[in-house]
């Protein structure tokens, strides 16, 4: 599930636990475990064996295991079928594919955009 040019930068294998914080700069895949903070503002995928308690804070974020906590992404979070999230979802765009559980909070709010240059607000 990468896209374009960017390569998978890390990965938790299965019958792995991370406990702490978790930074990266490329896509970074979880089939393990990580209890702590996951930031970078890149991709995280968390696979069908993967588990997350805790918070995380990335561009997008692909859920198909479990999440305990808090998830913010800059640009979107996807549900497979196979995730089951308890926590809270903070986006400006969500998908959830039939299947999904999610039990919590949701907010998608619009990506704010810089300001024009060479306006000065609106016209009375």
């Amino acid at each position: 599930m990468v896209r374009g040019p960017e390569t998978l930068n890390g990965f938790i294998d299965s019958g792995c636990t991370l406990r702490g914080e978790l930074e990266f700069s490329s896509s970074f895949r979880i089939d393990g475990r990580v209890e702590g903070t996951i930031r970078s503002r890149s991709e995280l995928l968390i696979g069908e064996d993967g588990a997350v308690e805790g918070e995380i804070d990335v561009a997008r974020c692909l859920i198909g295991g479990q999440v305990r906590g808090t998830v913010k992404a800059s640009e979107r979070v996807v549900l497979h079928a196979s995730a089951k999230v308890w926590g809270e979802l903070h986006a400006p765009a969500i998908v959830m594919e039939d299947g999904a559980f999610l039990e919590g909070r949701v907010e998608m709010a619009a990506p704010v955009a810089p300001p024009v240059s060479g306006t000065s607000g609106p016209k009375a």
